[in-house]
């Protein structure tokens, strides 16, 4: 975003830890930088990508109490409106006082409605590619396919629960002739019940990777998944895609269907069976998707463009003649 509009974005990343303790008081640090980032930088409009929950506190405390005029934008991804997190204290009844709340898609609109957010204050502004522009493959291979046989198949999970896993590597069995890299940390797939001790030998699981290993591997890859087993889950991946010209595979969800089926082969990504045969017509329709998936990448980034003046105008008419308060 901060690439097509005039937005500083600014990242502070978590620790690591599973200690509850340890977890609690990283947090604590984190609310204390940006506090200390507010003060010093007192922005006319803040946007805050929600969850981290606390994040909103923090942000309305400042106005509270040092800034009553600043722009507050809650960007709330789908986690803000499931249990861990709409079950914190004073999470989804504080993004009431925000000037406005964004969703990234209609269902979770009516998600969050439903949980108690004002209808008046909602908008929804779906996610945008960043396009590779033009698509330039990696000067070498990643070093994890070194050796592997092509084609290369990439899934960009983290092991959540919705994620078929168990399917997938089904699949992967049914293609020996096809190397998956499966992202993620094992870890996480241990705590939603995903096995990943019996892996077929065409599997790679190289982990979480930063940035620069995660957009070398997307380049050479020749076919991307996005796979969920829930509706109202605008994966990232799919966005990601388009911006890297990507052949995709993709679970048959109303939504995902609706968004990304001129790009994509549309699969019941619960069998096995099926997600096998999509894979194998994606690449056999590569050079088309891919096509496809630059072209549908420059219309959602104009479409985005739009959007993004439409909430703009928004912001300078506030809501009953009067901003937000904490």
């Amino acid at each position: 975003m901060s690439s097509l509009v005039d937005l500083q974005s600014v990242f502070l990343p978590r620790r690591q830890t599973t200690n509850v303790l340890t977890h609690a008081l990283d947090y604590l640090r984190l609310a204390w930088l940006s506090w200390q980032l507010l003060r010093a930088e007192r922005p006319v409009v803040l946007w805050l990508q929600l969850p981290p929950v606390p994040l909103l506190w923090v942000a309305l405390l400042h106005r509270r109490l040092r800034q009553p005029d600043m722009v507050l934008v809650a960007d709330c991804h789908n986690a803000t409106f499931r249990p861990r997190w709409a079950r914190v204290p004073f999470s989804l009844s504080l993004l009431n006082h925000c000037d406005r709340v964004l969703v990234h898609n209609e269902v979770v609109a009516v998600q969050a409605q439903a949980l108690g957010v004002h209808q008046q204050r909602l908008f929804v502004l779906e996610d945008v590619p960043m396009l590779d522009a033009p698509p330039q493959p990696p000067a070498a291979p990643p070093a994890l396919l070194a050796g592997r046989p092509r084609p290369w198949v990439l899934f960009p999970g983290s092991f959540a629960a919705d994620e078929p896993v168990g399917a997938l590597l089904a699949a992967a069995r049914r293609l020996p002739e096809v190397s998956f890299v499966m992202t993620g940390r094992r870890e996480t797939a241990a705590r939603h019940g995903h096995r990943l001790d019996d892996l077929p030998p065409n599997v790679l699981l190289p982990g979480y990777l930063d940035t620069a290993d995660f957009d070398t591997l997307f380049r050479a890859s020749d076919v991307v998944l996005a796979l969920t087993r829930e509706d109202g889950i605008q994966l990232s991946v799919c966005n990601e895609a388009l911006g890297f010209g990507k052949a995709m595979v993709l679970s048959d969800t109303p939504l995902l269907r609706r968004l990304f089926a001129a790009a994509a082969v549309m699969v019941d990504s619960n069998n096995p069976d099926a997600l096998a045969a999509a894979i194998g017509e994606a690449l056999a329709r590569r050079s088309t998707l891919e096509a496809a998936a630059l072209a549908a990448g420059h219309a959602r980034r104009q479409a985005w463009l739009a959007r993004y003046a439409q909430l703009q105008a928004e912001l300078a008419r506030p809501l009953n003649g009067k901003r937000a308060t904490a």
